[in-house]
Order: C-alpha cells, then structure tokens, then sequence
C-alpha cells in the first residue's frame, strides 16, 4: 500500500497534503469502511456532522446560526493544529478495539494507517472522515453532557456543531453562564490533551457577538444583528478568503483558455460557479453573489474583446440578454434566506 502524495494551496504560502490511495487500495478501504460505519453511526453525536450518511454542511450552519438567534452569543472559536496530522494511531485503535473484536478487521485498519506514517490519518483517503469522526467523538460526548446538564425544561445554554476538525462551541451570553463558557473551554482543553491534539492558541478565540464582534463557520461569517422586526438575528456572508479563492480559481481560467471560444470558457467556468452559488446560497449572500455576477460578467466581455483585438468591456456590442441567454453563462444567484 502506497498513497499519492498531492499539495493542495491552502494561501499564506501554506498547503495541506493530501494522501491519495490507489484505486486497489481505495476498494479495501471502502470495504473497511461499510464494515465500521453503521458500527460508530449509533455512536456519533447530534452535533456532528462531517461526512456522515444524511447530513450536510448547511444542516451545520443553520444549527449554528440558530444558537445565535437563541441568544447564545458568546463563541468559542476553535482551531486545531494539523489535526489529521497528529491523530495517534494507538488511541484510535484502542477506540475502534472497544466496539470491534475481529482481528482481521483491525490488523487491515493497523495497515491503512501505517501508510501515511507513524501518526497522522492520510487525508484523501475513503476512510479518513470516519476515523477522524471516531477520533474527536469523546469531545463531542463532552459536549453533550454539558448540554444535558445544565439544560431547564427546553431550553439549553451551550450548543456545538462540528464538521470534521472545524468545531465551534456557543454559550448563552447572560453573565450568569460566565462560568459554562469558561468551563467548556477548560474542558476542551483538557479533552484534546488526552488525544494528543493542540488547540492553536493564535487563531482559538473566544468571541462576544453583543459587542458586533463576528466569526467563522464553514466558509461563512456570522454576525448578529436586529432584524427589520427589530429582534436579533443573525447574518451570515461568505467569507472574504472563500471569495477569493474563487475569483482566482476563474482567473486561472480565463487565463489558460485566453485564446480559446468564449463557449469553451463559459462550459468551464459554469460549473465551478454553479457549485461554489449552491453552497452559499443560504444566509445574506446577496451582495457577494452581486460582487461575483459583475466580476464573471466584465471577465467574459473582456475575453469577447481580446478575441477582436479590442479594449474595453464591449457595452455596446452585447446585451446581458445574450450574455446570459445565448452564451449559456450562469446566471442564477438566487438565496434563500434563513427564517431568522
């Protein structure tokens, strides 16, 4: 067993290493998986949902953005440092050995592991969410207890939500539950101690959403404000990185296939923005999705242009209509906003 090496620009001149299995050992590690999961399925928490079966990323968000909306707005903004990097092989094993007695099983799973190193689980891999998943899942017990503790009738004061090794923790913000915000961090800390995973003290902050301060969830910024009902809501915008990340990705594009049809650039870029609006598309995306029409559309008259050795944007010469009708460029940036 070998994995394929691939950087992938995480920007600040960082990358993330992935390790690609070849596609024999993609089959096994398939196979490892179908055995374990419906095994740890039973055992994950409500507010995990990383890479499991009927879950998703916007069930995550809105559970986030309905704390905030339920006056949780202290937040304590976690970062783990190279969290898949420092997974340790003999506690992960030890966790999977509590519920699995085959030896097989484990000897194949020893194997997958060893792959990549002597620590670490190899991103890109088909089982790597689900050992990640089993790895962080004493945290996320944690959490819960907290939660059922010092619950009254139906209300909670401290909610999670966690999609892989990106966790955030909210508290309500009245000054009586000071002593829940700081006891789940201690707890934190104390819970990724024994697995031997740091907190990153420069980016792990604690953050108080009544003095307009904001943070960030799964390629979203959170922001709490007072409705046109005058109650508080939440408002959630793509990050500025995610938006970037995306012009340049266009960028690339249009700069490779400069001297190709307009056609050919519009089928290529089409599905990079269909995918990147469907993510964002809950929330208050409105204005970002304004910024990233204006910016397609300026890219594709100037390709237009080049392609008839002019300058400009070529207002005159062709309507949105055809840019949108006839071309086929993508033009649905249509949100659907949160109901709070």
């Amino acid at each position: 067993m070998i994995n394929r090496k691939k950087e992938i620009p995480k920007g600040f001149d960082k990358v993330r290493v992935l390790g690609i299995p070849s596609i024999r050992d993609r089959v096994v590690q398939g196979a490892v998986k179908q055995i374990l999961e419906p095994i740890f399925e039973s055992d994950f928490q409500p507010g995990s949902y990383g890479y499991r079966p009927k879950r998703t990323a916007h069930a995550a968000v809105d559970r986030v953005a309905e704390a905030v909306v339920k006056n949780k707005t202290r937040v304590i903004d976690l970062d783990l440092t190279a969290y898949f990097d420092n997974v340790r092989h003999d506690i992960l094993l030890r966790k999977v050995a509590e519920r699995v007695c085959d030896d097989k099983v484990m000897r194949l799973l020893k194997l997958i592991l060893k792959i990549g190193g002597r620590r670490g689980v190899p991103q890109g891999g088909v089982i790597s969410p689900l050992l990640s998943n089993i790895y962080l899942n004493e945290v996320d017990k944690m959490l819960e207890r907290a939660k059922s503790v010092t619950r009254r009738g139906r209300y909670t004061y401290i909610e999670y939500a966690r999609f892989a090794d990106d966790l955030v923790v909210l508290v309500d913000g009245f000054r009586k539950w000071e002593w829940l915000l700081k006891a789940a961090f201690k707890r934190l800390e104390e819970e990724f101690g024994k697995l031997g995973v740091q907190m990153n003290q420069d980016k792990t902050r604690i953050v108080d959403l009544t003095k307009d301060q904001s943070f960030s969830f799964l390629g979203f910024d959170y922001r709490r404000i007072k409705t046109r009902l005058s109650v508080w809501g939440v408002r959630m915008t793509p990050r500025i990185k995610a938006r970037t990340a995306l012009l340049q990705k266009l960028k690339d594009q249009f700069r490779c296939y400069r001297s190709q049809p307009v056609d050919r650039v519009i089928y290529l870029i089409n599905p990079i923005l269909r995918g990147w609006v469907n993510y964002f598309r809950v929330g208050h995306s409105s204005r970002c999705f304004g910024y990233v029409k204006d910016w397609v559309m300026k890219k594709v008259r100037r390709h237009l242009m080049y392609a008839k050795k002019r300058r400009g944007f070529g207002w005159n010469r062709w309507s949105r209509a055809w840019l949108y009708t006839t071309l086929g460029l993508f033009n649905d940036y249509r949100v659907r906003y949160l109901n709070a």
